[in-house]
C-alpha cells in the first residue's frame, strides 16, 4: 500500500498511534510503540488482502450493513495479528471514512488486551481505582470515583481526542481476552490489596479506639462489599460461568492454601478481617449473579450449582477437620468461613439444601468450636430434613458444653 495505487497508512499512522496511546495512558495502561523505526509499515499478507478488499468496496448508505460485518471481521482478525496491525488498519480506514475516526481509534485501543496479560491487569487495576478512589490519590482516575468514574459520565465532544473510562473500555474489550483465566488471580489479588489499604487508612486516621470500634469496622466491611461487588461484576462480564466455577473450585482454595510472598504494608487484625470479608463477598456475589439464590432453575443449571458449591464447602469442611493445612492468616480464614456461611444462611439458603449432610456436620462442628453456636445451628437448619439428625446432635453437644463447670 504505497499511497499511489493503494492508500498508505503513513499519512495518519502517527496521529492514530498517539491517540490510541493517549486513550490507554488515560486509563493507566502502558503499551509499546506501534511504529518500527525507519522500516516500512507492513501487514501480514492475508490481513492486507482482507483490508484491500473491504476498503475499496463502494461506500453506500444502503450497504452499510456489509461494512458492519466486515468491520467486525477486520477487528477480530487484526487483534489476532501482531500488535501494530490494528493501528495500521485504523489509519487506512480513518482516511476513507473520516466521521468514523473516533470509533476507529477506540476500537484500535481495545486490541492490545487480546494478547497482553499485563495490559489487562493494568486496566482491571484502573477499574478498581476509578470506582473506589483509593489506590492512588494523585491519579486522574480518582478525580471522579464511583459509577461515574468507572463507566464515565460524558461523551467526548466532536473533533476532540476521544477518552473513555476504564470500565467502559474493559466491557468493550473483555470478551476478546485470550487468556481470561488469569483474571481470577488478578481480581482476588486486588481485593486483598484493597483490604490492606483500607485497614491502613483506618489505622492512620484515628487512635486505637478507632481501630477496634465496631461502627468503624462495620463501615469498612461495607466498603469491602462494594469492592467485592465490582470484582464479581468484572469477573462475570469477562469470563462468565467458566470463571465463576474456577473461582469456587481452584482460585480461592489455592489462595487460602498459599502463603503471601509479599509482606503486607498494614499487617494488623483489621487487615485480615477485611481480607476475609472481601473474598467471601466476592465468592457469594459471583455465584449469585449466574445461579441466583432460588431453587426454580433449569435442572442442568441447578445440578451444576449444587456440584460446584458442594466442592467448595467440602474443601472448607476438610480444613475444619484439620485434614488440610492452610498458609493464610488464621484471622482471615475464620472471617472468610463465618462470612461465607452467614451469607449462604441469610441470602442463599437454597444453596445448602443439596449439600451433603456430612459436609454440613463438619462445618457446624468447626463453627461450634469457634463458639459460633447460633451460626452452626442456622447452617444445619437450612440443610433441610436430611440434616435434622445432625442438628439434634449439635443441640445436645452445645447444651452439654454449656452445662460443664468452668475449670
Amino acid at each position: 500500500m504505497n499511497g499511489t495505487d493503494w492508500p498508505s497508512p503513513a499519512a495518519v499512522l502517527q496521529s492514530v498511534e498517539s491517540e490510541i496511546k493517549a486513550i490507554l495512558t488515560h486509563v493507566g495502561v502502558a503499551v509499546p510503540n506501534c511504529s518500527s523505526g525507519d522500516s516500512p509499515v507492513m501487514l501480514p499478507l492475508p490481513m492486507a488482502a482482507l483490508v484491500s478488499l473491504s476498503i475499496t468496496f463502494k461506500l453506500d448508505k444502503s450497504l452499510e450493513y456489509i461494512h458492519a460485518i466486515t468491520g467486525a471481521a477486520l477487528e477480530n482478525c487484526a487483534s489476532g495479528c501482531p500488535w501494530p496491525s490494528m493501528p495500521v488498519i485504523g489509519s487506512l480506514w480513518a482516511q476513507k471514512v473520516r466521521r468514523w475516526h473516533n470509533f476507529i481509534v477506540v476500537s484500535g485501543s481495545r486490541s492490545v488486551f487480546r494478547h497482553n496479560n499485563e495490559s489487562v491487569a493494568q486496566l482491571v487495576r484502573s477499574c478498581f481505582t476509578s470506582f473506589l478512589g483509593i489506590f492512588s490519590s494523585t491519579s486522574k482516575l480518582t478525580a471522579e470515583c464511583s459509577v461515574n468514574g468507572l463507566l464515565g459520565s460524558s461523551i467526548t465532544a466532536p473533533g476532540a481526542c476521544p477518552f473513555v473510562a476504564p470500565g467502559f473500555l474493559f466491557l468493550r474489550s473483555c470478551r476478546n481476552i485470550n487468556n481470561v483465566q488469569f483474571l481470577n488471580d488478578v481480581i482476588v489479588g486486588l481485593v486483598t490489596e484493597y483490604s490492606n489499604e483500607l485497614a491502613g487508612r483506618m489505622a492512620s486516621s484515628g487512635s486505637s479506639r478507632l481501630k477496634s470500634n465496631g461502627a468503624s469496622i462495620s463501615l469498612a466491611t461495607q466498603s469491602a462489599k462494594e469492592m467485592a461487588t465490582l470484582g464479581a461484576s468484572l469477573l462475570c462480564a469477562a469470563g462468565g460461568i467458566q470463571l465463576v466455577q474456577e473461582l469456587y473450585k481452584e482460585t480461592i482454595p489455592t489462595w487460602l492454601l498459599s502463603s503471601r510472598d509479599v509482606k503486607l504494608k498494614n499487617d494488623n487484625v483489621v487487615s485480615y478481617i477485611l481480607e476475609g470479608y472481601g473474598i467471601a463477598y466476592l465468592l457469594i456475589l459471583s455465584g449469585s449473579i449466574f445461579w441466583g439464590v432460588e431453587t426454580n432453575l433449569p435442572l442442568s443449571k441447578l445440578s451444576r450449582r449444587n456440584r460446584i458449591i458442594g466442592v467448595h464447602l467440602d474443601f472448607l469442611a476438610e480444613v475444619m477437620e484439620r485434614k488440610i493445612s492452610l498458609s493464610c492468616n488464621p484471622i482471615t480464614w475464620k472471617t472468610y468461613v463465618c462470612c461465607v456461611v452467614r451469607l449462604m444462611v441469610s441470602l442463599a439458603p437454597a444453596w445448602l439444601q443439596e449439600v451433603k449432610v456430612d459436609t454440613l456436620r463438619k462445618l457446624a462442628r468447626g463453627l461450634s468450636r469457634w463458639n459460633e453456636h447460633e451460626l452452626a445451628l442456622s447452617l444445619l437448619q437450612r440443610g433441610g430434613t436430611s440434616a435434622m439428625g445432625a442438628l439434634a446432635e449439635l443441640v445436645n453437644l452445645v447444651e452439654f458444653e454449656q452445662k460443664k463447670p468452668c475449670s
